[in-house]
């Protein structure tokens, strides 16, 4: 049985994700003397002959039968491919399922309801909606394991655990993972290691003045040397295990959400210890490559062309976490001149410059980027004419930058509603080699579908299938 010390949304990523449900299923039925969950609801798309066995010596054994089970068919929902109202569906529904007060709740085929489209927009984005399920999670005390195969979601970056197991339930690796005193990944280092390690770097909430401080400073010290070392947060209280987890992918090992003495519980002596201090100044160029993988973090993959309504959702996600974290958005229209099409414009687009997130109409593109604090108009300016392989006039008849944070919603609303939408496909599915009379086209527009970054390098490589 996995470890599921708090209750929260988990992922758990398995190679066969249904099979997977149902052993967790029958470890509950086969430990209820020892399990600390008396409850359990299983959400399950499974055919009934397949529920029916599994269920079947349980319920011949009158002394032996299951109590506090509770199992709902979602078979329907999967046959139509989604649900109608998404995950505010589901959580209303688990409400009314709440009469045995499940401790855990097994969910298969969680995409049913996270793929949602008849939210409003601001809920349409993953964080919002695993936000949701999270509230539902702490409200009813349960511990809601969502189990997935293959790819991982983009919801599941946002939940309170992600781990990766095998059929036997055993870890293989957990990106982040909670425990009593926090959370901590293996994303950098092996866990059970951590005290062999020469040096520990540990870094004090009250010292660095906010979240986009800690991150940084986790960031510089993991990416700026090739040094192993161990990055540890110590906090007191103030940080959610969502952002915890964003800490763990930008750089640390560990984040310490209380008052505990990491020190005692890693065995580290003192003079394994450094405490820094706040980065007084840091290069430009540094903060660039911060607010790219700060913004990959949030949009995994998706600093690349998207379709109108991912832009517009992500978008609004990005405004709300950019005030969280103490960054800036931009969002900037670039206006096509009568003779340019959309696609021969994002032909040209200068993907490894631009580090931003590219959709399009087919009278305008638009952009979106994240920063580490406003830039000034020529930092500005500069960026811009990077951004693409051919000057801005040749392409553009001009360009506005949308400012306040109301403007560019209301900009990200009209875009969610465009009538004639262009999809990615319309966008980049043309011959590459097919020339467009302005200029050498640059030929790896692949890079612009794979914006790897440290931390999904490492990810996507100990969730490979290869991965031992």
């Amino acid at each position: 049985m996995i470890d599921l010390p708090k209750p929260g949304a988990y992922v758990v990523r398995a190679p066969h994700a249904n099979r997977f449900s149902q052993s967790l299923v029958q470890h509950w039925l086969d430990s209820q003397e020892e399990t600390p969950f008396k409850s359990c609801l299983w959400l399950t798309a499974s055919p009934k002959n397949e529920v029916r066995s599994l269920l079947e010596p349980y319920l011949l054994k009158r002394a032996g039968a299951p109590k506090g089970l509770d199992v709902v068919s979602v078979r329907n929902l999967w046959a139509k491919g989604h649900a109608k109202n998404g995950i505010r569906q589901l959580c209303r529904s688990l409400n009314t399922l709440c009469v045995l007060k499940p401790a855990l709740v097994i969910i298969e085929h969680a995409e049913l309801w996270f793929d949602d489209s008849k939210e409003s927009l601001d809920r349409q984005n993953p964080l919002a909606q695993m936000r949701l399920l999270h509230q539902w999670a702490h409200h009813a005390q349960a511990h809601v394991v969502t189990t997935v195969q293959g790819d991982l979601p983009e919801w599941s970056t946002f939940a309170d655990g992600l781990a990766d197991v095998s059929d036997f339930g055993e870890f293989e690796f957990r990106p982040w993972w909670p425990s009593q005193w926090g959370l901590q990944t293996n994303l950098w280092n092996d866990t059970s290691e951590l005290s062999k390690l020469p040096m520990h770097h540990v870094l004090d909430s009250t010292v660095f003045g906010n979240l986009k401080q800690l991150a940084q400073a986790s960031h510089s010290l993991r990416f700026e040397n090739d040094k192993q070392h161990g990055i540890h947060i110590q906090t007191h209280g103030e940080v959610s295990a969502q952002d915890a987890s964003v800490l763990l992918r930008m750089g640390a090992d560990t984040v310490w959400l209380h008052e505990q003495n990491m020190e005692t519980w890693l065995g580290l002596d003192t003079g394994q210890v450094n405490k820094p201090s706040t980065h007084d100044y840091l290069p430009k160029t540094y903060l660039n490559t911060f607010s790219r993988d700060l913004h990959e973090v949030f949009m995994p993959g998706l600093l690349t062309v998207v379709a109108n309504p991912t832009f517009a959702a992500q978008g609004l996600m990005m405004l709300q976490l950019s005030k969280q974290w103490s960054m800036h958005c931009t969002l900037t229209r670039l206006s096509l001149m009568r003779h340019m099409t959309a696609q021969t414009a994002l032909r040209l687009a200068n993907w490894s410059q631009a580090t931003c997130v590219f959709t399009a109409t087919r009278e305008a593109i638009y952009l979106l980027k994240m920063w580490d604090s406003e830039p000034d108009e020529a930092s500005y300016r500069q960026w811009l004419e990077s951004c693409f392989r051919e000057s801005l006039p040749v392409l553009f008849s001009g360009d506005i930058q949308f400012l306040g944070e109301e403007t560019q919603s209301e900009l990200l609303a009209d875009l969610h509603e465009e009538l004639e939408p262009l999809s990615v496909l319309d966008l980049m599915g043309s011959d590459q080699n097919e020339s467009s009379k302005l200029a050498e086209l640059w030929d790896e527009t692949p890079e612009a579908l794979n914006q790897n970054r440290p931390w999904t390098q490492r990810l996507n490589a100990l969730l490979s299938e290869d991965a031992k």
